[in-house]
């Protein structure tokens, strides 16, 4: 179900379509725990180990910094992750998994993994795997203007 422009199914409205759809997989999950798409895959991209930067964050969660800022101070409201100094230059702040987010993240990610097997099943192991390899290759593949 891709938009059509002028007739023309485009790659932008397939993709949207597609992460729509996923995404609704995960909606019952995400808002049981109060938690936004753009809220998951910033937890998705954090450890309870070792912090990373805003910066490093809002780039890996794809983001624009002021939105992933936002999202990290209701994170934090919540207990879902620490901010702490970093050790090397006590201005820099890293951003981690608390306990109650490694937590959180299990659970969500169990519903996650349940969800990616059933469409797995439904579109068979080989057609699943090359799905992935081709969302992959989509993701790297730097377009010029």
């Amino acid at each position: 179900m891709a938009t059509i422009l002028g007739g023309i199914s485009t790659l932008h409205g397939a993709l949207r379509a597609a992460e729509r759809s996923w995404l609704r997989h995960l909606d019952a999950a995400l808002c049981a725990r109060r938690l936004t798409a753009d809220q998951w895959c910033m937890l998705t991209n954090l450890s309870s180990d070792t912090g990373i930067t805003m910066s490093e964050l809002a780039a890996r969660a794809q983001l624009p910094p002021s939105s992933a800022t936002r999202h990290a101070d209701h994170l934090a409201e919540r207990g879902l992750i620490f901010r702490v100094a970093a050790s090397d230059d006590r201005r820099r702040i890293l951003i981690g998994l608390s306990r109650r987010g490694v937590e959180l993240v299990d659970e969500v990610r169990a519903e996650e993994m349940r969800a990616e097997a059933e469409l797995r099943r439904c579109l068979g192991g080989a057609d699943y795997l090359e799905l992935l390899r081709l969302l992959e290759r989509v993701s790297d593949v730097p377009l010029t203007q």
